[in-house]
């Protein structure tokens, strides 16, 4: 008897287990799919501009047409232009800034100065962004109007920023 009972235990203990293991095998199935499935549905929300080949990209994305095509490469590489130019200006003006914070005695008025010129160059790549997007607004239909919307959204949503091409710097100088 006491072993007959040794046994039922030991078969019941194991039963037990046994559910154990199959539950949180399921559960973490369960849990994996729902996470892919999240996954998936912030890739749809959050559209990444590439930095490179850009005009590809949007070519795929708004299903431009040919003449079009020509019109995008050509606002793009304008973009790129100005932009890397503020872009260099910007980084020259935080490495002087950083520079005159390091010093010994660092001047304000100097400091005061280089965060308005860097507040202003800001300005004026937001204002390039802005006008980027507005002719390119202008030369798409209303269906392609409301996808160019959504890739700009997600963009500002994710760092406001429109990324840019990794140029070497001399790239700048060839033009």
């Amino acid at each position: 008897m006491v072993k007959s009972n040794k046994y039922r235990i030991l078969i019941w203990a194991i039963a037990i287990l046994l559910a154990t293991n199959i539950s949180m095998g399921f559960s973490f199935f369960y849990h994996k799919m729902q996470d892919k499935k999240t996954m998936e549905q912030t890739e749809e929300v959050a559209i990444e501009v590439p930095a490179e080949r850009r005009t590809r990209f949007f070519r795929e994305q708004l299903d431009l047409r040919f003449d079009q095509m020509d019109t995008f490469r050509e606002l793009n590489r304008s973009f790129n232009q100005k932009a890397w130019k503020i872009n260099h200006d910007l980084e020259a003006l935080r490495h002087e800034m950083v520079e005159e914070m390091g010093k010994e005695s660092p001047v304000q008025t100097k400091l005061d100065s280089i965060s308005v010129q860097i507040g202003e160059l800001h300005t004026e790549l937001k204002k390039e962004t802005i006008a980027y997007y507005l002719a390119m607004k202008n030369e798409c239909d209303e269906q392609q109007r409301e996808k160019l919307n959504e890739i700009f959204m997600s963009v500002l949503q994710k760092n406001e920023d429109v990324k840019l091409p990794k140029y070497g710097r001399n790239r700048l100088n060839r033009r």
